[in-house]
């Protein structure tokens, strides 16, 4: 039987391939975040028939005869260009601009822990859950970090916006504060609980504050500041101090979490205040005290937290594994994940209130299916008549 008749059927197999990819990606235009992919021909190795010779004194060389034996699928090409905007307003709704990606928790089914594992997302359609937590569409939640770089995460938590929670304050005699605690609602305050145990020495007396988040802000290095219904603000910032004694390592470098009572307030280099208007703490760390005010955290309240959004880059984004619900996996040829913030490194800078639409481009892709239909009614055509020319030579026989 023809080779032929094998050649035609494989450009149909391989434009068929074609037209699957250009259909996937048609279909997730309106898909957040989405990536799209092109498929590219190679042909299969070609029959010898004759090789060709070199030239001698008598006779000029000669070309190999050849007869390619039809066409494959070579690669399916992803293309990890920007998309297009889409502002929406939702403090929770984010848009990498750049490379990057989101980091956000992979659950394993089979014992339920993430056990470190993560996935990687361009999709920033999040949202906070009844506990605070950051999460995806899908419900994973969003991965913090205080770490500027590197391909492992220090101080690795989950970003977490507690909806409430306590804010006890030691006063002294005057009434001005000595140590700030932060503790969830319920927290006993009956005077033997654990937040009373802890009053600061040269306090007189307690305040309990139970506050509600009001509003919060993303800024480009994924850093949130939280504002509470008494006026108080979370937020973080790079320790500089560490920074100064570290500038050759920045996976040492640290974020604090600040609590700043005033709207306003100034913070100086090294993030400590002139006056008493923030409060500071490391992440992970003991409280650094400022004019002799420092700041707590009681057990489950803020403890473990984290305020900035942890991203990634990976050597080869071509090489990821997609795993659906807008996921990524880390492959054999993505190359390092390498982790940090935002606006540092490969990872482009975050936009809140705004969402990445998919890439496709419509026109393109309307052309090429064009194309590639075109392919597989000739492939189609090729099948047909080297149908004919065996039965015609069947009848001769």
């Amino acid at each position: 039987m023809s080779s032929g008749i094998f050649s035609a059927v494989s450009g149909i197999r391989a434009n068929q391939q074609r037209l699957n990819v250009i259909s996937n990606n048609i279909a997730n235009v309106n898909t957040l975040g989405f990536k799209s992919s092109s498929a590219n021909f190679a042909t299969v190795f070609a029959s010898t028939i004759s090789g060709g010779t070199a030239p001698n004194g008598t006779l000029g060389g000669t070309n190999p005869r050849q007869i390619g034996n039809g066409a494959l699928v070579s690669e399916i090409a992803s293309n990890f260009s920007q998309g297009g905007t889409q502002y929406t307003g939702r403090s929770t709704d984010m848009l990498i601009s750049g490379g990057g990606f989101f980091a956000v928790e992979r659950i394993d089914p089979f014992n339920g822990n993430n056990s470190g594992a993560y996935y990687l997302t361009r999709a920033g359609n999040f949202s906070l859950d009844s506990s605070g937590n950051l999460v995806s569409s899908s419900g994973n939640r969003v991965r913090g970090t205080s770490q500027v770089s590197g391909t492992s995460s220090l101080t690795l938590g989950r970003v977490k916006l507690p909806e409430q929670f306590l804010i006890t304050k030691d006063l002294d005699a005057n009434g001005a504060i000595v140590q700030t605690h932060f503790s969830p609602i319920g927290t006993d305050t009956s005077g033997a609980g654990p937040i009373f145990a802890a009053m600061n020495a040269g306090a007189t007396s307690q305040t309990n504050t139970p506050v509600s988040l009001q509003s919060f802000t993303v800024g480009v290095d994924g850093a949130i500041a939280a504002k509470y219904s008494n006026g108080d603000i979370i937020s973080v910032r790079t320790n500089a101090a560490t920074v100064a004694a570290n500038p050759s390592d920045p996976t040492l470098w640290r974020t604090e979490l600040i609590h700043e009572p005033n709207e306003g307030g100034t913070f100086s280099a090294n993030n400590q205040t002139a006056t008493d208007s923030g409060l500071v703490d490391e992440v992970g760390a003991t409280a650094v005290f400022d004019g002799g005010v420092g700041l707590a955290v009681g057990a489950g309240g803020l403890e473990g937290m984290q305020l900035q959004i942890q991203s990634a880059s990976v050597t080869n984004p071509e090489g990821l594994q997609y795993d659906g619900n807008n996921n990524f996996l880390a492959a054999a040829n993505s190359g390092n994940t390498d982790f940090g913030t935002a606006n540092s490194g490969a990872r482009g800078s975050i936009n809140s209130g705004s969402l990445e639409s998919s890439n496709v481009d419509i026109a393109g892709e309307f052309t090429n299916m064009i194309v590639t239909q075109r392919g597989l009614e000739a492939a189609s055509k090729v099948v047909r008549t080297q149908s004919e020319v065996m039965q015609t030579i069947i009848q001769i026989m």
